[in-house]
């Protein structure tokens, strides 16, 4: 895998973007004025024309420079602008859906939300074909069977068929993926989780919550973040300024303004010396520290460290 860096151009704002291999040896030169990570052996990068090609892991240009926009390959398809529409293409590049939406979230499960006006989201197949209409005003992706999706503010869960499974009648700005059979959800500002059927298993009582992941989800308590386990038992106690999801036994985490990461335990495995740390993508892990960033491997050695001031490319989201 490779993995993009950013390199600040002399009396200019802007920085050009290359990529190391997980040594931190440069393996593309930075010319595309944005790049981003790999998915399924493919990464999209930005030229000086503001078309958006994808390289292979080698550095060569692997799909043409023909559309806007960067993005990545979930289960074989990406969802990828055309000028101002957007739609789904292969990894030969070709469109295996044409680009006739405002809005295309990625696929999972075989499915996706995809919005014509971006008020109204509706869900696709692999083929395009619409298996449900677009009458929710947000939705999620499927996992585990089951979507998230709104309705005049509030959240609920449809199966693949378009039932709804958990009836829309929870708050916030979001509704979570079920993972392990959990999924968080908020009431009146108060997040908690619940089953398949909607049956609170741990009660809305957190100020936040993150998904579950290796069996511990993180949870904010007055402040300050811990974890639960699928018991419902705070496993971590919240000590922590952040905590994000455990991916492989670690988990970024911040206290006293320094990050670093930490066990299910709650021991740091890689001491918090940096000012920021996002989540591990392969071997790499993205540090900042002042108006620098990085890479380090899972042992915390740093591979790759950026010039002052370049700008951070950060990790995608794994939800």
């Amino acid at each position: 895998m490779l993995y993009p860096m950013s390199v600040p151009q002399p009396d200019s704002i802007d920085d050009l973007v290359g990529y190391i291999d997980s040594t931190g040896a440069q393996i593309v030169p930075p010319r595309y004025t944005a790049g981003g990570f790999f998915s399924a052996g493919l990464a999209g990068v930005v030229d000086h024309d503001e078309r958006t090609a994808f390289i292979d892991t080698r550095g060569r240009i692997a799909i043409p420079a023909t559309f806007t926009g960067l993005a990545e390959f979930h289960e074989g398809l990406c969802a990828i602008g055309l000028d101002m529409t957007v739609g789904y293409i292969a990894a030969d590049g070709e469109w295996v859906i044409a680009p006739e939406y405002l809005i295309c979230g990625r696929f999972s499960e075989g499915l996706a939300s995809v919005s014509s006006d971006g008020e109204l989201f509706g869900i696709i197949n692999r083929r395009g074909q619409v298996v449900v209409p677009p009458r929710y005003d947000g939705s999620g992706r499927f996992l585990n069977g089951l979507a998230s999706v709104r309705m005049d503010g509030k959240w609920g869960y449809i199966d693949p068929a378009g039932s709804l499974v958990v009836p829309c009648m929870f708050d916030g700005p979001r509704a979570q993926t079920f993972a392990g059979g959990w999924a968080g959800v908020s009431i009146e500002s108060r997040w908690g989780f619940i089953d398949r059927h909607g049956t609170w298993l741990a009660k809305p009582q957190y100020d936040d919550v993150r998904r579950f992941s290796e069996g511990l989800a993180p949870v904010k308590v007055g402040g300050k973040w811990g974890a639960l386990n699928t018991s419902g038992i705070l496993q971590l106690a919240p000590r922590f300024d952040e905590l994000a999801e455990f991916e492989c036994g670690m988990a970024p985490a911040s206290l006293d303004g320094k990050s670093g990461f930490v066990s299910p335990d709650g021991r740091w495995i890689i001491p918090p010396r940096f000012d920021r740390c996002y989540r591990f993508v392969g071997d790499l892990a993205v540090v900042k520290i002042a108006d620098r960033y990085g890479y380090i491997s899972r042992s915390g050695e740093t591979v790759w460290m950026s010039e002052p001031g370049a700008l951070t490319i950060s990790p995608p989201f794994a939800e």
